[in-house]
């Protein structure tokens, strides 16, 4: 059997999607109108689930003292809830910091699937916005974790 998985995170004003086959990357989308409430996330999220069909869906496991927004939080919960009603292994992650910061880890993840290259963001200024591609890192270091961990 092939292993589709689908990894989905939620930074701020946006949900990142990567989709992977036997661990190749095929796809990845960002998308604001996913982020926009709770139940948007989970519509969006079903909409993933039925256009991919994935066998997997990772989401981020919460941590109890989280530094995510508690909008960003009701997304990813959301989204994970919408998994586990569907005929999919719904697995929850936690989310390791292997890195200095996000930036590093964007980098360090494009030289194992270099299509994200070119979406590898120069890190920001204090005063800037998160760049809109860092969170399709967040969700394939999700997907990177467990692939990473499995024996």
């Amino acid at each position: 059997m092939t292993a589709k998985v689908l990894s989905l995170a939620a930074i701020s004003d946006r949900i990142g999607m990567v989709f992977l086959i036997e661990g190749q990357l095929k796809d990845w989308v960002t998308s604001e109108t996913g982020a926009l409430s709770t139940v948007a996330a989970a519509g969006y999220t079903q909409e993933l689930i039925n256009r991919y069909r994935p066998d997997v869906v990772l989401t981020e496991q919460i941590a109890p003292h989280s530094q995510k927004a508690p909008a960003t939080i009701g997304l990813i919960r959301a989204m994970a809830r919408t998994a586990e009603r569907n005929e999919v292994l719904d697995v929850v992650v936690p989310r390791v910091q292997r890195y200095a910061n996000k930036y590093e880890e964007a980098a360090a993840l494009a030289e194992i699937y270099p299509a994200l290259e070119p979406r590898v963001p120069a890190k920001r200024k204090y005063y800037d916005h998160q760049p809109r591609s860092l969170v399709i890192f967040e969700a394939l270091a999700l997907a990177h974790s467990i692939r990473s961990e499995a024996p």
